[in-house]
């Protein structure tokens, strides 16, 4: 399929490719930092690689109902979700929360995260960094 850019500055989420964090065979999501045992799928929409975004990258990531995105933390980058679809609850810290569709989470740099899809309906929501690249922003898995 080829991809519908009409623009270097224009990026549809479906043209994407998906990133399934627990595929061991992802040598890319690997060299980022990530662990197969964490769950959840994911796509990028703004990063250097795909606009030439020198200070922020911005993501889609989906949870199946009962899934978990692994405590973690991020040692060179802040990091926020903002809740599209579904709920599930979230981890930021010693603090949890129930992230419903209109809920943001900011997550400063270090601090520790995850997100459990305790619903029973899929999680959807958007993430970022203030760094351009998945491999900038460190991935520290806690669990």
């Amino acid at each position: 399929m080829t991809p519908h850019r009409t623009s270097r500055f224009h990026v549809r989420a479906q043209d994407q490719p998906v990133v399934d964090q627990s595929d061991a065979g992802n040598e890319a999501w690997r060299d980022a930092g990530g662990d197969p045992r964490d769950r959840g799928r994911l796509v990028e929409l703004v990063s250097e690689q795909l606009v030439g975004s020198e200070r922020l990258m911005v993501g889609l990531a989906w949870l199946s109902p009962g899934e978990v995105h692994l405590l973690h933390h991020h040692p060179h980058a802040d990091e926020w979700y903002y809740v599209i679809g579904g709920a599930a609850e979230f981890t930021v810290g010693d603090e949890i929360v129930r992230g419903e569709p209109g809920s943001t989470l900011w997550i400063p740099r270090s601090v520790p995260h995850r997100i459990h899809n305790d619903g029973s309906e899929p999680l959807e929501f958007l993430w970022g960094f203030d760094k351009p690249r998945l491999d900038a922003v460190g991935i520290v898995w806690d669990e």
